[in-house]
């Protein structure tokens, strides 16, 4: 499937429009592409299906979109922040050359090759970010990105409900092995969905993310449309549930309302605080001002396994900050290194979840910054250009809320996929400032708000 996906990638984008071509490509390749798989050739990173998916919407940009779709790079923040996020692995493996030694585990430095490697993942990495922006660029195109979401996901639920009723078995079925511990997904006397993203967290935060875009829909629709998507988003809530996973309802529970009733400007706002408090995040809680006691008390309330879990994570998260403490510049590098290992037997003693953690402890605060910088720019200047703000619409601030739920969903989870860069794309392109703008994006923004309600109807 991974050999073929290329070719998929070509029909997509030779059939459809590039925006919609670029929304199918990323969600596709998200949900139906084997974790855990991929092809190794010597000085080439890892072909699995992040690289080869973004790889091909690179190619394709290239021969068949005629939009100037690399402007973001014009940007001196963006291209200041991607260029650190490129780069960075190289000052990380100059400050890391030497080997750790736990008892009998032996960890190599990191060399200039691992570096390479590492840069030409990060660039990769970046592909839906870039595109986005130049594509996804004015509302009309931002209701694209819900209204594709809302169908994938409706899609994937046929095979989610199969996995709730007859345990994670599709990805193995398919492609011929289960790719997590298959444990994790066994709560409540069930099952959480995995279908083929690998966990079951990552299936619900999804789920979540369609039944907020649902419920974006259902405001702006109009008579049965609105009944429909009002079932829809119901739909999506009981999915929800089936999924299992606290932290995903809770992030649901909080910004569908947000969503549903409040006035677009408002939302954007609340999304944006969220956002920025994600890029602070480590800082706060290295400060001692996330209230851990209380988080756990409450998780405690919910179950006793649950506030296990998550005190482990929690005590984890701080021996990892105490080790970032020597090395929080460019961070420990890869091959474990940010991990804590035991001096008597050089047993692994860490549990790393956290989309934030790993990134910190892996490329320090130079690393993090840049990755959560590029994310969590868009939001950033919603704060700069109040004007912008006061004119955002519906779908411009559904996407910054569908952005921020994944987001706040990767302090415990590793969830920042090809899905949230294309949204972190398609959201920088609200607020970027009209004197930099590209002539084309300025014309399709124009055109994009003429033809706004229109598509609402359809």
């Amino acid at each position: 499937m991974l050999a073929f996906w290329p070719v998929v990638t070509m029909i997509l984008f030779i059939l459809l429009p590039a925006h919609r071509a670029l929304i199918w490509s990323v969600l596709v390749a998200y949900l139906i592409l084997p974790v855990g798989t991929s092809f190794e050739i010597p000085v080439v990173p890892s072909l699995d299906k992040t690289v080869i998916s973004n790889l091909s919407i690179m190619l394709c940009c290239f021969l068949f979109v005629r939009e100037k779709w690399l402007g973001a790079l014009k940007d001196p923040a963006v291209l200041a922040l991607a260029a650190t996020f490129v780069l960075s692995p190289f000052f990380t493996a100059l400050f890391n050359p030497e080997p750790l030694i736990y008892a009998d585990r032996f960890i190599p430095g990191m060399t200039m090759y691992d570096a390479l490697a590492q840069s030409a993942v990060n660039a990769i990495t970046l592909i839906p970010f870039v595109a986005a922006y130049g594509l996804i660029n004015n509302d009309e195109r931002r209701w694209q990105v819900i209204i594709i979401l809302i169908t994938a996901a409706l899609a994937y639920s046929v095979l989610m409900l199969i996995e709730v009723r007859l345990s994670p078995q599709l990805h193995r079925m398919v492609y011929g092995f289960f790719p997590h511990s298959f444990g994790q997904q066994m709560r409540a006397g069930g099952f959480r969905p995995v279908v083929f993203l690998g966990h079951g967290l990552l299936v619900a935060i999804f789920c979540a993310m369609a039944a907020t875009a649902a419920i974006a829909r259902w405001r702006e629709a109009r008579g049965p449309k609105r009944t429909r998507a009002g079932l829809i988003a119901l739909y999506f809530g009981v999915l929800l549930v089936l999924c299992k996973s606290a932290g995903a309802m809770i992030l649901a529970a909080v910004f569908v309302p947000i969503v549903a009733f409040l006035r677009a400007k408002r939302v954007a706002m609340i999304a944006a605080a969220a956002c920025i408090m994600m890029l602070l995040y480590p800082a706060i809680r290295s400060a001692g001002l996330v209230p851990t006691v209380t988080i756990s008390e409450l998780a405690g309330s919910l179950s006793s396994d649950r506030q296990g879990s998550l005190g482990v994570r929690l005590i984890n998260e701080d021996q990892l900050l105490a080790k970032l403490s020597d090395n929080p510049v460019f961070g420990w590098g890869s091959w474990g290194r940010n991990r804590i290992y035991s001096s008597e037997d050089g047993k692994d003693l860490s549990v790393t979840d956290g989309a934030w953690i790993i990134t910190l402890g892996m490329w320090g605060w130079i690393g993090y910054l840049s990755v959560f910088g590029l994310l969590c720019l868009g939001s950033v200047r919603l704060f700069w250009h109040r004007r912008i703000l006061r004119s955002v619409s519906i779908p411009s601030a559904t996407l910054c809320v569908l952005l921020a739920m994944n987001l706040m969903d990767s302090i415990p989870n590793a969830s920042i996929r090809p899905i949230t860069w294309l949204v972190a794309g398609a959201t920088l392109a609200i607020g970027y400032p009209k004197r930099v703008m590209p002539k084309s994006s300025l014309t399709a923004r124009t055109s994009g708000r003429r033809s706004q309600r229109s598509l609402i109807r359809a």
